[in-house]
This record gives C-alpha cells, structure tokens and sequence, in this order.
C-alpha cells in the first residue's frame, strides 16, 4: 500500500465524508460511530492532509458529490499502480486453527491485548485487526466490542483509525453515571463553538459547558477529535475557533 499521501472516503454507513492516511485500512466514523474497512478503488486521492481537510468539507456540503465521483474515477488509475498485486487481504490471515471461544474467554482476550498495545499510547485499527485475529478473534465482533467501549467511554480515538484505553476497568455493559465519551464531548464543543461569534479559551469551554463529569483531559481529546477533523482551528492566541461549514 502506499505509504505517503490519503484517502478521501465515504462512511459506507452513514454517508458522511472523511480521510485518512493511506497506509490506514480500517478506521472510526466519527458521525455514526461505527467502524469500517478503507475500500481504496472507492477513494479520492490527495496528496497531503491539508488538500484532504478541504476537499473533505467541500464534499461534506452536499454539493458536489459529483465531483467526488469524478475524482475518485481520476484517482483510481494511480491507486491502482500504487497497490502492489499481491497485497493480502487481512482476512486472509486469519488463523483457522482457532476455536470459536465463548463471548467471556473473547473479552478476556480482546481486554489483554488492549492492555498490551494500546494503554500507553494510540493503536492503529488495521494492527489491532493483525493482533485480533493472531489470537482467534473475529474482526465483525471486535468492531462490534469498540463501538461499545468507545461508546461508553473506556476507548477513545484522538484519531479515526486509532484507538487508546483509557480506564483501567473495562466494563463496557456497565452505565458509568453521567460520564460523557469524547466523541460526545467533541459534539458538544462544536456547538459551542460554532455559534460563538468569537475564538474561545479552553476555560471559557469549561465553564459553558457544566458538567462536572467533563475533565480537563476530556476537553483536550475532544478538541483534537475536532482539529484532526478540521473543523476547529487552535490559534496563536491559545484559542479554539469553528472552522467548519
């Protein structure tokens, strides 16, 4: 796969435009939250983030899909030359020496490892697939497990294709009070933001948003949920401005 450059793609879920590196070959819909394979021959090539943040939230309008299936017909031929022939699907690695394990023995080992490779910093999907799959994991179930966690706080993703643990316990069937995921913060802020009619500091953020289950953390994550999205912008000042549609 090519190493340099990325996709701009469309959640096959829900419709919404995103990117992401072209070396990623999985990654989280921060719209509908659900996780899905980077299908390239179905992708906008660009050459850097920049070009892809804009082209994205042009797309994102509504406006000018045409253009992006005009785009991605012209991508296509350099996509192509750019994926070697016997590339692997991933799930072709599976290894069918595994037995289906009962839903308890999966978690356990889904649970050992994220502790392992993605406690202490952010984990790619497409390697937490390789690791999954390495023990006998299904990959549908897995993204099925990461919704919910993400959904009920204990994963993050401070990028799409990238996951990070952050509790200790993992209790994803458990409510956890009024503790609110980034990626709902993240929308919360936006609202935020895109209505105020000027740049605001992280406090100013705090102080709107009155919840004391909202840690300085939690801001922070959600903000670089919305900045690696493009659609906040950190200024010289140390202020956060809405630069989304």
């Amino acid at each position: 796969m090519p190493r340099e450059g990325f996709y701009i793609i469309r959640c096959p879920k829900c419709g919404h435009y995103t990117y992401a590196p072209t070396r990623q070959k999985t990654r989280l819909c921060v719209y509908c939250q659900r996780i899905f394979k980077i299908n390239p021959l179905s992708a906008v090539f660009v050459e850097n983030a920049e070009t892809a943040r804009t082209r994205m939230k042009l797309y994102q309008t509504g406006k000018h899909h045409k253009d992006f299936l005009e785009a991605m017909e012209k991508s296509r031929g350099k996509i192509q030359s750019l994926i070697p022939d016997n590339d692997m699907d991933l799930e072709q690695l599976q290894d069918n020496r595994h037995e289906i394990q009962p839903v308890s023995a999966r978690r356990r080992e889904l649970e050992k490892v994220l502790y392992r490779r993605a406690r202490s910093k952010p984990l790619d999907l497409h390697v937490l697939e390789k690791e999954c799959l390495k023990v006998g994991l299904s990959w549908e179930w897995v993204v099925q497990q990461i919704e919910t966690l993400i959904r009920s706080g204990h994963l993050i993703s401070p990028k799409p294709w990238q996951v990070r643990l952050v509790t200790d316990e993992i209790e994803p069937t458990k409510q956890r009070g009024k503790q609110v995921s980034p990626t709902q913060l993240a929308r919360t802020i936006g609202n935020i933001l895109r209505k105020s009619k000027k740049p605001l500091h992280q406090e100013e953020l705090v102080s709107q948003l009155q919840n004391e289950a909202v840690s300085s953390t939690g801001i922070e994550e959600a903000l670089n949920l919305l900045r690696n999205q493009g659609y906040v912008l950190k200024t010289s000042k140390g202020t956060y401005q809405w630069t989304g549609d």
